[in-house]
């Protein structure tokens, strides 16, 4: 159930343990320095798995920037899929 895959305010703040004021104060902050998972946009929620990993490792695990200009080898997958095309039909950029 969808319900299950997100998790709330009151219980993310409760498993890291402060209050819910101080974590609509600073989750972008907690984001930004600790890699803390993005809440989704919609409301105040967070994809569930994220925030487990983020606990489970302590906040040791940030994923990878994205990059602001790619100039070298394809680095996510929309840019993989992009190579390919361009190596299938033969267009060079």
């Amino acid at each position: 159930m969808l319900t299950d895959e997100i998790a709330p305010l009151e219980e993310v703040a409760q498993a890291i343990g402060r209050p819910v004021p101080w974590l609509m104060r600073n989750w972008l902050k907690l984001h930004q320095r600790e890699g803390f998972p993005r809440k989704i946009p919609t409301g105040w929620v967070w994809p569930r798995r994220a925030v487990e990993v983020w606990l489970r490792t302590a906040g040791q695990f940030v994923p990878a920037p994205l990059p602001a200009n790619q100039n070298g080898q394809a680095v996510d997958a929309v840019s993989a899929a992009a190579d390919a095309l361009r190596q299938r039909y033969g267009v060079n950029q």
